[in-house]
């Protein structure tokens, strides 16, 4: 979610649901009314399991709490290569795409390797291993015909730790040479989070087995 976490200080990550059976979908939140469900910002992102999410949201609480109300995730829609979800996507042609090939690319096994920081800003972030599961899995979803916003950035598989304050320099030097989670961990679920007045819901969610 990057650089639109900037305008989420304050806000709270609502709960995730149990685990799903493999491949199945977590139902829609039965707020959200098909056609205008897509008019505040939408990604698609993979979430970090535990205990590997306790660590990062260990590190997110000492050094950017609003990072912390946040799920523990890797972005591959709405953060970098391609934007969030267009407002004039249908909802129910997103959610077969993404079933579609979350049951070809997942679940994948990763870790995290070392923490960087974007050049130029105040963004520090897990850099995971071998990122070509990542480009691959966005790939399949932009050839599946669906409708994303714009984004200038080169797509970056990340894991964002701070990126909402001011660090001073002996905390940023001190955030790069922190220890990362080292644990290896097997990516298997997959979600769609909406900001809407700075709160992240969860809209639905997708869990593979191999």
């Amino acid at each position: 979610m990057l650089k639109k976490l900037l305008a989420l200080i304050g806000s709270t990550a609502a709960a995730t649901g149990s685990a799903q059976a493999p491949g199945s979908a977590g139902e829609a939140l039965p707020r959200q009314v098909a056609g205008s469900i897509f008019a505040t910002p939408t990604y698609i992102v993979l979430d970090i399991p535990a205990p590997v999410a306790a660590e990062v949201i260990a590190l997110r609480t000492r050094y950017d709490e609003n990072m912390a109300r946040l799920p523990a995730e890797i972005t591959i829609v709405g953060s970098s290569g391609v934007g969030t979800v267009a407002s004039h996507q249908d909802p129910e042609a997103l959610f077969r795409a993404i079933q579609h090939v979350g049951q070809r690319h997942l679940p994948f096994i990763s870790a995290f390797v070392s923490m960087e920081r974007f050049p130029g800003v105040q963004v520090f972030w897990l850099k995971p291993r071998d990122r070509a599961p990542f480009d691959g899995f966005q790939r399949s979803l932009v050839a599946e015909g669906l409708a994303f916003n714009p984004d200038p950035f080169k797509f970056t598989p990340h894991c964002t730790v701070s990126a909402t304050v001011q660090l001073s320099p002996r905390q940023e030097t001190e955030l790069l040479a922190s220890n990362v989670p080292m644990m290896e961990f097997t990516l298997s679920r997959l979600s769609v989070y909406q900001l809407s007045e700075g709160r992240a819901s969860l809209l639905k969610s997708f869990t593979f087995a191999a």
